[in-house]
């Protein structure tokens, strides 16, 4: 039966130990780290559509890489689908898009029939293309979500050891964001990047040119809408429940792992209460976060962001190489064993000496590991172990 162990929570001090680290596999771990966040970004933040001769600015267009604007976009463009009336290669493009025009951004059913007239390219079907990039990307986020979902769900079993671990190093900070590519799926067959649109002068968007677009839908309160978007809200939960049991387990946490877990907590909580609102109160007209140029939207998008860089910059300065070639932030024998120890590999911890009457090394003082710790070996046993591999520790004093 698996196990969950539940213990006191205790957070290790910051703990410089990367030193050791070669810049070959700095580039590694670098690249295994970021890999997570540009697929996040690719996947969910497309480019906009200009239907005005203005541009945002820098902290206008920065809120789209927020994980919670990915995560509405993919619920809202799910909904919409759900509740239109009719569906044509249009609609398709206008859901898709994220609009920019001299009020801002704009992703409303109203928009839909304005800009219309400036779609010069539509998709080729009302649906994603088999052979297509945002089916490329669907399948790739997905694959990284389920393989993410395994790994988290098995480390709080104890009795498994090729599980998440607790004391990440650097190139597994954003590895749990990949459990967003999960969410896609509820829009994966309405995602599409085949469109285009021109630049118009002025675009009307006054009630009586946008009412037959908004006629084209069931209204919020349309019951299959509300019950996707409960399901869809009780998903968020469940990934804040998932991070929230990190923490409640207790245990002993590296300084990277603390602020990684905070950081999941506080967008998966900010994500959780703002859909909750919105869905609530039936403002989910919009493929664009209703919030998203608000003052305290931007303030909370540089929160997340900054605690972001600073998962990155502290997994740095704490992530160090195991013997068994493994990366992890935490110190000493008990960070080896998490990270290298397996049912079916042992892990000898030794002493060695120099005889100087055979000019020969000798090794004793045996002791064996099990999942958490090294336990002495009687000097009987000694003699049973066989060796297969090669030591490279430094030898001091020889």
């Amino acid at each position: 039966m698996p196990s969950f162990r539940w213990e006191p929570l205790s957070i290790l001090p910051l703990n410089y130990q990367s030193q050791n680290v070669e810049r070959t596999d700095w580039i590694t771990l670098l690249t295994l780290c970021l890999a997570p966040l540009i697929a996040h970004i690719v996947a969910g933040a497309p480019s906009p559509s200009y239907l005005s001769n203005t541009r945002p600015k820098w902290h206008d267009s920065i809120c789209h890489y927020n994980p919670t604007s990915i995560l509405w976009r993919y619920a809202a463009i799910a909904d919409r689908r759900i509740r239109a009336k009719a569906w044509d290669r249009y609609d398709l493009a206008a859901t898709n898009a994220i609009f920019w025009t001299e009020q801002g951004w704009n992703g409303t059913e109203a928009l839909i029939e304005s800009s219309r007239p400036y779609c010069v390219h539509p998709p080729e079907h009302t649906w994603v293309s088999i052979f297509s990039r945002e089916m490329l990307k669907t399948v790739i986020v997905t694959a990284q979500g389920v393989q993410t979902i395994i790994l988290l769900s098995a480390a709080f079993d104890s009795q498994r050891h090729d599980a998440f671990t607790q004391w990440l190093a650097v190139d597994t900070v954003f590895f749990p964001l990949a459990l967003i590519g999960l969410l896609r799926i509820v829009c994966g067959f309405w995602m599409n990047d085949d469109f285009s649109y021109s630049e118009p002068k002025t675009i009307d968007t006054s009630p009586n040119k946008t009412s037959s677009s908004v006629s084209r839908f069931h209204s919020t309160s349309f019951w299959p809408s509300r019950l996707f978007l409960a399901v869809y809200l009780l998903a968020v939960l469940g990934l804040l429940v998932l991070d929230g049991l990190f923490l409640i387990s207790g245990g002993r946490y590296t300084t990277t792992s603390f602020v990684v877990t905070l950081f999941y907590l506080l967008f998966l909580s900010g994500t959780a209460v703002i859909f909750l609102c919105y869905f609530v109160t039936g403002h989910t007209v919009s493929t664009i976060i209703p919030c998203i140029s608000t003052t305290a939207y931007k303030v909370y998008t540089g929160v997340v962001f900054g605690f972001a860089a600073a998962a990155v910059v502290i997994s740095c300065i704490e992530t160090r190489k195991t013997p068994c070639g493994k990366f992890t932030s935490g110190p000493g024998e008990t960070a080896d064993i998490r990270a290298c120890w397996t049912p079916t590999t042992e892990i000898i911890s030794l002493q060695v000496g120099f005889e100087y009457g055979t000019d020969q090394l000798s090794a004793y003082n045996f002791s064996r590991a099990n999942d958490h710790e090294f336990v002495k070996m009687d000097p009987d046993e000694w003699g049973s172990i066989d060796f297969d591999g090669v030591c490279f520790r430094k030898a001091e004093g020889l």
